[in-house]
């Protein structure tokens, strides 16, 4: 409790001596160098924090100070107005061009086009949500803004400084749901990102998100909005398959929607394998398992427990057993009962067919720890 106090007395100080709110908000809150993150780096001890008393002062220290400074004008002073933008040069010429054909200057023309776009979007609240997501985005999408823990950082920075109220976690979901409605079809093509080698922690998120899912009641979508949810995730996809970053955890686990998507022949074309009773994992002999891709299935006395395909069936299973006491899932994920495994071997499978095929037995078996897997 005396770390907690602390927290309260050096943000008052903090308060006196922040010239806005935003500066506040920031020297708090702020994940990576804010007070809290400082005063608690573990991310269990963070989670605990924000259930007391105290965590709710926090947040009433900053709306003192937007009272005392008022939203807008206390937020972060005002940019320069002046910036770089480097553009192809096809793209440079063309504008040039217009510029000549309209007699006025190229600054004034890209200054033109930008303010006609923002106002052919929406206004209020939704425009100065896009206007902060396309300042900081870097090319990229609203998912992958969210999901990046720098890039979301810097997005709500800047929704900040542009005098948007409400939570993190409110601020997030708006750019979710600006994607959702529409609102970006005018904008820019977005750079694409992919993660590779998922095969070594895709069934970690998963889990993890299944997790979150059972124990806070809470969608996919929450746990990436919220800050303190995505930490939690994060934490916990970690313990399932360490070393990886908090990005390729939450890019993955927003992969599952297609993933869980059929395509159109896909009952009719794949024939399911039958999966084969091996032994109870406490008492599996690992080296026994063929190195191959496939599906395999944890099953518990009450019914199907957790079902996925993998490129390597020997190395997945070392994976499950090196965290979990060699009963195949840990304790604090499920706590029901020993753990029996059946394996379906498909050598020589692509790993595509090898989903399509996982997403029908997910729809026919329902495991427990297997998120549900919605029709296209």
């Amino acid at each position: 409790m005396s770390r907690s106090n602390d927290i309260l007395a050096e943000a008052s100080k903090l308060a006196q001596n922040c010239r806005t709110w935003a500066d506040l908000s920031n020297a708090i809150f702020d994940p990576l160098e804010g007070l809290i993150v400082r005063v608690f780096p573990d991310a269990s001890e963070r989670s605990a924090f924000r259930k007391t008393d105290i965590y709710d002062a926090l947040h009433a220290l900053v709306e003192q100070k937007v009272q005392e400074t008022g939203m807008i004008e206390g937020s972060t002073p005002k940019k320069s107005g002046k910036f770089v933008v480097r553009l192809p040069r096809s793209l440079h010429a063309a504008l040039e061009r217009e510029a000549a054909n309209e007699g006025t200057s190229l600054n004034q023309l890209v200054i033109t086009k930008l303010a006609i776009q923002l106002d052919s979007v929406l206004e209020g609240h939704t425009a100065a949500i896009l206007r902060a997501f396309g300042e900081v985005r870097d090319g990229f999408s609203a998912d992958r803004v969210v999901a990046d823990p720098e890039l979301d950082r810097k997005f709500l920075r800047r929704c900040r400084e542009l005098g948007l109220a409400g939570t993190d976690y409110e601020l997030n979901w708006a750019l979710l749901n600006a994607r959702k409605s529409g609102d970006m079809s005018l904008m820019p093509k977005t750079r694409k990102y992919t993660v590779s080698e998922t095969d070594e922690f895709d069934y970690a998120s998963e889990l993890a998100v299944r997790h979150l899912e059972l124990t806070k009641d809470v969608s996919l979508d929450k746990i990436i909005c919220d800050p303190g949810l995505a930490e939690e995730f994060d934490n916990y996809a970690s313990r399932l398959a360490p070393g990886h970053t908090s990005l390729e955890y939450r890019w993955v686990a927003l992969g599952l929607r297609k993933a869980g998507r059929l395509r159109k022949d896909a009952a009719e074309r794949i024939e399911i394998p039958e999966l084969r009773p091996v032994s109870r994992v406490n008492r599996l002999n690992v080296s026994k398992l063929a190195e191959t891709g496939g599906l395999y299935l944890l099953s518990s006395p009450d019914g199907p427990v957790f079902l996925s395909q993998t490129d390597n069936l020997r190395h997945r299973m070392e994976k499950h057993i090196e965290v979990s006491d060699s009963k195949g899932l840990p304790t604090w994920l499920w706590d029901g009962g020993p753990l029996e495994l059946s394996v379906a071997e498909m050598p020589g499978v692509a790993k595509g067919e090898r989903l399509q095929t996982e997403i029908l037995l997910v729809r026919k078996l329902h495991p427990t720890m297997n998120l549900v897997r919605q029709a296209a």
